[in-house]
């Protein structure tokens, strides 16, 4: 019922309150000539159609948009064009009963026009009047809806106007109260009347100013949370705003800092996560399509070398070639397994069940013993020489013998095979600080700058002009980064073109009164594991 009372004031079309406009005049002023008992009273009836007019269009027409001059221009001239047509209907009237001869109407007066003109100089000043102080009233009303800042304002002016006019009404009334004249009643009334509307127009600036100062400093915390609102609904998610004072509001900023920081950590760690499985469904998209390509050789090999020596045996004939076949087949079949004893290595390490038993080992001893070990092979496949840089004694790592023992075998593995012939796989173990160095250096041919970064990538291979033959499956490196993050280390790697390559393992130093058990190839029992971490 509000809501449709109020669609009543400044919401209809210019073009319909006008022609409301004047028919409310017409009904008014037919009314007053209807009920009035003298001439001069039905002749005042029409000298109040402009008035009656342009007050109920005052009121009816809509505001228009801004800007304000353009919408102050377009209410004169409808004014004005109202104006026109509410007084020219008695001179109209008047031009009627001239022409028709009769007095239908009213007697005419001498000083009707002159007293009608003035008539509408003063309407027109009212509806300008009028008209501006709705117009002002409504942007009011339109703040107040809008910013609480004018709200609280409008609430404690009220406020305070209610209480002033109470004081000034009690006064007016024990001031009236004295009076027992009649006419002087009446004057002292208007006089009252006059004072007490000048009071309050005196008593209204000053305490909406005052109300703007006290309210503004709420209303400017409320603007910012709500603009850092408005900003973290955009996606800035970093917004923050400053805590002021501790009352309710600064509470509210409080919750809106810690609301923002959570939602800011937890959508990271979402964008952290996203990332993550995005990688890992890369990355098994890519082990998937490496593996089908690994497996695949063997298998078809294997296959082929079958299936002819099946068709030869279904004719009844032994092939000649069937021992070297059966060698090429188990050499497939080896090269198989190797690859599934790698991959199920590296599952393990991503699991975290990767089974280490981390004790005190004196890496020198274990360099030692696999170059002894590598060596002959080396020269007499390739001519390459394969030496150890190992202090005496020492130093001792806390590592798993076995799982070192596999990496140092991987990295041998691969210098003998990228080093040409004439060249030199040298192994150097040292001791920084809380770390055991290892470092396998050798004089192959290198590898490219831009494929440093993957060779720890599963199935890479970095391109290589010397002994290709096939047989690296690319997790060789893999293994070891595995191996040896799993054991508490890292792993590095520098290369040169033409000159040779350098892998580095740190791994951590056991401490000072730790000794290695009394023979590492009695594979003793061991109580003390390593901390383990997933790959």
């Amino acid at each position: 019922m509000k809501e449709r009372w109020a669609s009543l004031w400044l919401r209809a079309r210019r073009r319909r309150a006008l022609l409301e406009a004047v028919l409310f005049a017409l009904l008014l002023s037919g009314l007053i000539c209807l009920t009035s008992a003298t001439e001069t009273g039905r002749e005042f009836s029409l000298l109040l159609l402009a008035p009656f007019g342009l007050g109920y269009f005052a009121l009816r027409a809509e505001v228009g948009p801004p800007p304000w001059w353009r919408r102050w221009t377009r209410d004169l001239a409808w004014g004005l064009l109202l104006l026109l047509l509410l007084c020219g209907l008695p001179f109209l009237l008047l031009s009627l009963e001239h022409w028709l001869g009769a007095t239908f109407f009213f007697p005419r007066l001498a000083a009707f026009p002159m007293v009608l003109l003035g008539m509408a100089l003063v309407a027109l000043v009212g509806y300008i009047v009028w008209r501006g102080f709705l117009c002002l009233l409504s942007l009011w009303s339109r703040l107040r809806r809008k910013q609480l800042l004018w709200a609280l304002t409008h609430a404690h002016a009220m406020m305070v106007l209610l209480a002033a006019g109470l004081v000034i009404l009690l006064f007016d009334l024990l001031a009236l109260s004295n009076v027992r004249d009649l006419a002087l009643l009446i004057s002292v009334t208007m006089m009252l009347g006059l004072m007490s509307f000048i009071a309050l127009l005196a008593v209204i600036p000053p305490t909406a100013f005052f109300s703007y100062l006290v309210v503004r400093r709420t209303t400017a915390r409320l603007r910012a949370l709500t603009e850092a609102a408005h900003a973290l609904r955009q996606g800035h998610y970093e917004v923050r705003v400053i805590v002021e004072g501790e009352d309710e509001v600064a509470q509210l900023q409080a919750d809106f800092n810690a609301m923002a920081a959570e939602l800011e950590r937890a959508l990271r760690e979402l964008k952290q996560e996203r990332d993550t499985v995005a990688g890992l469904l890369k990355t098994q998209r890519e082990l998937v399509a490496a593996v089908s390509h690994e497996l695949r050789t063997p298998v078809a090999t294997v296959r082929g070398y079958l299936e002819a020596a099946l068709h030869r045996l279904d004719r009844g004939e032994l092939p000649e070639s069937l021992p070297r076949d059966l060698v090429v087949m188990e050499a497939e079949v080896l090269r198989l397994q190797r690859l599934v004893e790698d991959l199920f290595a590296l599952a393990c390490a991503e699991v975290g069940r990767l089974t280490l038993r981390c004790v005190p080992t004196d890496v020198g001893e274990l360099v030692r013993r696999l170059v002894e070990a590598r060596a002959p092979l080396a020269w007499q496949s390739g001519r390459v020489q394969v030496v150890a840089e190992t202090p005496p004694v020492g130093p001792l790592a806390l590592v798993d013998p076995e799982r070192l023992a596999q990496a140092l075998q991987n990295l041998l593995h691969n210098g003998i095979r990228h080093t040409p012939p004439g060249g030199i796989v040298a192994v150097a173990v040292s001791q920084k600080e809380h770390e055991v160095v290892i470092q396998v250096r050798d004089t192959g041919e290198g590898i490219p700058p831009e494929e440093l970064p993957r060779i720890w990538e599963r199935f890479y291979q970095a391109s290589s002009k010397l002994r290709r033959d096939g047989s690296g499956s690319g997790l060789g490196l893999a293994l070891v980064k595995e191996w040896v993050e799993a054991m508490q280390g890292r792993v590095a790697a520098t290369s040169v073109l033409s000159e040779g390559s350098c892998f580095t393992l740190y791994l951590p130093a056991a401490p000072l009164d730790a000794a290695p058990p009394p023979s590492e190839r009695q594979r003793l029992p061991l109580s003390r594991s390593c901390p383990r971490r997933a790959g």
